[in-house]
């Protein structure tokens, strides 16, 4: 025996949906994204073009300032020559008034004054200052001051004594001295 039961509520089909449905983009949304778009296409053109324009007002900047610091090495070097010519201006002046000297009546007369009893060790001249440091060995004192009132009566003035010294060690006690003198007139 079979039995057979009917199946009175039969059961619905159970549908089950874990993920929402897929909405669909309101057309306000594609016109706000569109506009977006060309927005930022806008706004990189415009970047683009300012870039351009500050790199070449960058690069006249550049242009300028290598033009100023070549004006300014120019005036420098033109002020460095201008005091080069006139540093070399004065020593040639001083070089022509060292050659315009008469070294040889000037040094002749320094040794002829000398005589036997003085001997010249170092004549140092000075255009310049028109004077002449003279350092010497006299056999005595004596020797020594004839030689300076010598140098007074051949016509050069201011002659003085600098320094004097007994030299004990050499044979015959030489008195070594410097004396400076100005030829001339200043």
């Amino acid at each position: 025996m079979r039995l057979s039961m009917p199946f009175p509520n039969r059961a619905r089909p159970l549908k089950l949906d874990f993920a929402p449905a897929a909405r669909r983009a309101p057309a306000l949304g594609w016109v706000l994204l569109g506009a977006g778009g060309v927005a930022a296409i806008v706004a990189t053109l415009q970047f683009q073009l300012a870039h351009a324009a500050r790199s070449r007002e960058a690069g006249a900047l550049t242009e300028l300032s290598e033009q100023l610091q070549e004006r300014r090495a120019g005036a420098g070097r033109t002020q460095r020559a201008d005091a080069r010519d006139a540093r070399r201006a004065q020593a040639a002046a001083a070089v022509a008034r060292e050659l315009q000297v008469p070294w040889a009546t000037l040094l002749g007369s320094l040794e002829a004054v000398a005589g036997r009893d003085v001997a010249l060790l170092v004549v140092e001249p000075s255009a310049a200052r028109q004077t002449v440091r003279i350092t010497a060995e006299a056999r005595s004192s004596g020797a020594m001051l004839d030689y300076l009132d010598a140098l007074r009566a051949q016509g050069l003035a201011d002659v003085a004594l600098v320094s004097h010294q007994v030299q004990a060690q050499a044979p015959g006690t030489p008195w070594r001295f410097q004396a400076r003198a100005r030829w001339g007139t200043r």
